[in-house]
């Protein structure tokens, strides 16, 4: 037992660190304790791994599968369970997991022998702190800064299998994927990996792997999803920020739900070889940190051409930028910037509250210089453009307004020069609308591409993929979300998902110019995270969040949505996507606008969805509840615009800052 006393010498596990506090520490805290001598990378990493160690454990009870060991049935949250389930696997040596106590289930490999032949954690950090004792210098601007990675990123040393209990003749991919090796290259320590909703197509924060992963501000609630387990890490202090991917919303939408900073950067400045896919044509990678100056560190690393990832070739001429300077800025004056209302209605008494936040945030903004915009109006421009960008979008919707006795481009020609001709409106084209077209069957190509490219001897195909053990109510989900009985992308939706993509960015880019904007703002979700599923199965998502469609009959929060009608006499679509987001496609299906989530304050009060048979919708809200949880404001710019968007960004962080650790995670003893 010699094993567990030479770690504690030789990684200063014990060590006391002279005063450095780990908890909501930045890049720039941990490098000025580096440089005093106060702190080592290996202290560093230590210090999080014994975080890990106390705030990982299971956050849901829930009968395991006998055959596998695994959550694959119904589950119930645990109120107050300080404990958050954010990470599957660690990147720590066989020899070190065991001494230092973490489970099996986070073992670096899944599949056989090799694992002392690569670098850990530990590893890595000695090999660092070597260096810099030796040049006084870092060997780049991550020197030492310990970083979770999401399950679907490819890292050589490590599992990766997006959080699928899946049967890999080898669980480690041959190398890691673009952007992990960008960060290692820049000094950062990769700490292990994180959980996600298994292979990504959804938004509670849930894998049959790793299980349910909770929110650290309320732990019977989802930290959104797909990235779930790196924003609860790093919401949670468990490390330093992390890299999550987003096809939707998936960085997005827990850095709202997590009190978080999320980036996402224009469609093709960042590489995503080596990124387990959903989407060829929506899927980007983006890091979660808990602060602005620190995502723009990491997105500064992570840009640049591929020739992996022909996306990139759109930023190969860019020169390099300098994100973090321009993440300094402490002033909003002169910034022009747009509302966009569309996306901030209240449908329900559940929307109510985060609006509230989103507002007050708004009027500091004001308060601080910013020229706002309120509200922008893009209905304008939809009129404008969408009858002749997407010609077949108004008599596929709306066959009425084309009589067939009209010439379709006489018709549209007229629309031109009179907008009432265009349907407007709730009822007509509107944002919300546009921004809610579903993707088209390019998954199943995407994943197996990525099957072929992995060379795996026993994992090859999505059959291989739907074989696998599931948790209840996911099968049919993953079947949908890769087309699983496409057998060609030469399909209507497809061609209708990439045209769509080009009519949306056009009318954002139009809404902005026209009014002159550096950025667009609004609420990135208005309900907050939903109490954690049981499953997923069709009725228990369909009653326990909130309604795509609002039923004949439903009593509406905001009479004015409908006019004259406070009870519905038809079936309404408010095209909310995943989390209930009126906002979660924008970026995306505008064809990857740069967007950036900021904390922007937190609840007083939540309304839950419950099933209530005899309401139009299959549920009733259930509130108010005394509850806080985090806001975010998502700010989008033009392509390429980061930098702007990090000045803006970093300026509203300084106006008000709403980030504030959760208060069931906090310091632990030395």
């Amino acid at each position: 037992m010699r094993l567990p006393r030479k770690l504690s010498r030789s990684d200063g596990s014990a060590a006391k660190t002279k005063g450095f506090r780990l908890e909501e520490a930045t890049i720039a805290d941990v490098h000025r304790a580096f440089r005093a001598k106060k702190l080592t990378a290996t202290q560093l990493v230590n210090l999080y791994l014994k975080r890990i160690k106390a705030y990982n454990g299971t956050c849901v009870e829930g009968a395991l599968d006998p055959a596998t060991g695994l959550h694959l049935g119904d589950i119930t949250p645990i109120a107050n369970a300080g404990q958050l389930n954010a990470f599957v696997t660690l990147n720590l040596k066989e020899d070190k997991r065991i001494a230092l106590g973490f489970p099996d289930r986070v073992k670096r490999t899944h599949t056989g022998p090799g694992d002392a032949k690569f670098p850990d954690a530990l590893d890595r950090a000695r090999e660092l702190d070597r260096h810099f004792a030796r040049t006084g210098k870092f060997v780049g601007p991550l020197h030492g800064i310990p970083i979770a990675v999401k399950d679907n990123y490819d890292t050589f040393d490590m599992r990766t299998t997006a959080a699928a209990a899946a049967d890999y003749a080898n669980d480690r991919p041959p190398d890691d994927a673009a952007m992990v090796a960008k960060l290692r290259a820049a000094g950062a320590i990769i700490l292990g990996k994180t959980n996600m909703d298994e292979y990504a197509p959804a938004g509670i924060g849930r894998s049959a792997f790793g299980g349910q992963t909770c929110n650290p501000y309320d732990t019977t609630r989802i930290p959104g999803g797909s990235s779930s387990g790196s924003a609860a890490a790093v919401a949670a202090n468990l490390a330093m920020c992390a890299l999550g991917t987003d096809t939707s919303g998936s960085v997005r939408y827990p850095s709202a739900c997590t009190n978080l900073v999320g980036m996402v950067a224009t469609q093709g400045l960042v590489s995503r070889d080596g990124i387990v896919p959903l989407s060829f044509s929506r899927d980007r990678g983006g890091p979660l940190c808990r602060t602005v100056q620190d995502t723009a560190i990491l997105l500064e690393m992570l840009t640049g051409y591929d020739p992996k990832d022909p996306v990139t070739a759109a930023a190969a001429a860019l020169p390099k930028a300098a994100y973090a300077r321009h993440a300094k800025q402490k002033s909003l004056a002169d910034k022009r910037i747009g509302v966009l209302r569309d996306l901030m209605i209240e449908a329900s008494r559940a929307d109510r509250d985060s609006i509230r936040v989103a507002n007050e945030a708004i009027a500091d903004m004001k308060k601080a210089g910013a020229v706002i915009v309120d509200p922008v109006n893009v209905q304008k421009v939809i009129a404008d453009l969408v009858p002749y960008l997407e010609p077949g979008l108004l008599p596929n919707n709306f066959p009425a307004v084309f009589p067939k006795s009209r010439d379709p481009i006489d018709h549209i020609v007229s629309m031109a020069f009179d907008h009432n001709l265009v349907p407007a409106g709730v009822r007509g084209v509107n944002l919300r609308m546009l921004a809610a077209q579903p993707r088209g069957n390019e998954a199943r190509y995407a994943i197996s591409r990525y099957f072929r490219e992995r060379g795996d001897a026993k994992f090859k195909s999505v059959q291989d993929m739907f074989a696998m053990p599931m948790f209840s109510g996911s099968l049919d989900n993953l079947k949908r979300a890769f087309s699983d009985t496409a057998t060609t992308l030469d399909t209507p939706p497809q061609t209708d998902h990439l045209l769509r993509m080009q009519t949306l960015r056009q009318v954002i880019l139009q809404v902005m110019a026209e009014n002159n904007l550096d950025a667009l703002v609004y609420a990135y979700t208005t309900v907050p995270p939903h109490i954690i599923l049981p499953n997923r199965l069709a009725a228990t998502v369909a009653t326990r969040t909130e309604p795509r469609n609002l039923k004949a009959g439903t009593v509406m929060s905001d009479p004015t949505l409908v006019p004259g009608e406070p009870a519905l006499k038809t079936d309404l679509d408010t095209y909310r996507g995943s989390g209930a987001s009126w906002a979660v496609n924008l970026s995306p299906e505008a064809g990857g606008l740069p967007a950036i989530v900021v904390p922007a304050g937190f609840t007083r009060e939540v309304y839950d969805r419950v099933p209530d048979e005899n309401d139009p919708n299959g549920s009733r809200l259930e509130g108010p509840k005394p509850v806080q949880l985090p806001v975010g404001l998502e700010f989008l710019g033009r392509p390429f615009a980061e930098a702007k968007l990090f000045e803006i960004a970093s300026a509203f962080e300084k106006v008000k800052r709403h980030r504030r650790p959760p208060a069931g995670f906090g310091g632990l003893p030395e």
